[in-house]
């Protein structure tokens, strides 16, 4: 495992300093045909992160490249999933809340994940046998790791362990930017009566499952349908610290399960 988090942690790093230059020098926006945004940072990340994982050999589930048939997938034992740009709408408008995921999913879980965001300084990393963790230095410095040879183990002499309880009053509550819905409003009015005081921040990307894990809120809930790579590095980021990304649909943890839809109905992960 230490083997495959070495290449997804390099592929990030990478990726991410690419996505931020475009970021900051200028993008190109397309649709694709679900009316979703697609921009020339999207397509540079996966084109690096896909030239990283590729000899792997191990099958790849992006977000920006063409699927793989139904009959193929249903028979994966293990397979890459990348979002190359997690929150391409916060990319788009600038809000910095934005970030490279890649995680490697088996149908019953996140075995490694890696959630870089290069314009929040922020680093998660995480895999089974490791543990969780969090780059606790410059997001510039990562970049001098990339030539080493175990960049795990070079990485890890900077970083904190997750998870970190929070210590917060009020509570924290994080929800989506971009698909706060009535559903995410009701919620919230149920944790108001719960807690003596709620605050409720709304953000971008997976980024606010680190968020929770490094005791920066409390509980994070997205209640609508989510694609299996919009979580995949965050689940493992969650797991391998000891929390659990909660199915709101099963009230179990996660799954992967539904590898026709690629779908899950919604989750809930809390530290407290």
């Amino acid at each position: 495992m230490i083997n495959l988090l070495n290449i997804a942690i390099k592929a990030a790093i990478e990726s991410s300093r690419e996505v931020l230059k475009i970021y900051e020098q200028g993008f190109t926006v397309s649709l694709k045909e679900d009316e979703s945004p697609v921009t020339t940072g999207d397509l540079k990340a996966n084109e690096i992160i896909t030239s990283y994982i590729l000899p792997t050999d191990i099958p790849i589930l992006s977000e920006e490249s063409e699927k793989d048939t139904l009959e193929k997938r249903k028979n994966w034992k293990r397979y890459w999933c990348i979002d190359p740009i997690d929150g391409t709408k916060e990319y788009v408008n600038k809000t910095d809340e934005y970030c490279i995921s890649i995680g490697l999913l088996t149908k019953e879980t996140s075995l490694l994940g890696v959630l870089a965001a290069p314009s929040m300084n922020i680093f998660y990393f995480a895999a089974e046998g490791i543990g969780s963790f969090k780059w606790k230095g410059v997001y510039e410095d990562l970049y001098s790791l990339l030539d080493s040879e175990n960049i795990v183990e070079e990485i890890m002499k900077n970083s904190i362990q997750l998870p970190v309880k929070p210590a917060l009053n009020p509570y924290i509550f994080l929800t989506s930017r971009s698909h706060f819905s009535n559903l995410d409003q009701e919620y919230f009015r149920k944790l108001e009566r719960e807690h003596e005081e709620v605050q409720m921040i709304q953000m971008g990307s997976a980024i606010k499952i680190g968020w929770v894990v490094e005791g920066k809120a409390n509980e994070y809930a997205r209640l609508s349908p989510v694609n299996f790579w919009d979580i995949a590095g965050g689940h493992a980021i969650a797991k391998y610290a000891g929390l659990k990304i909660i199915d709101t649909a099963s009230q179990k943890e996660v799954t992967y399960n539904d590898i026709e839809t690629l779908k899950i109905s919604g989750y809930i992960i809390k530290n407290i």
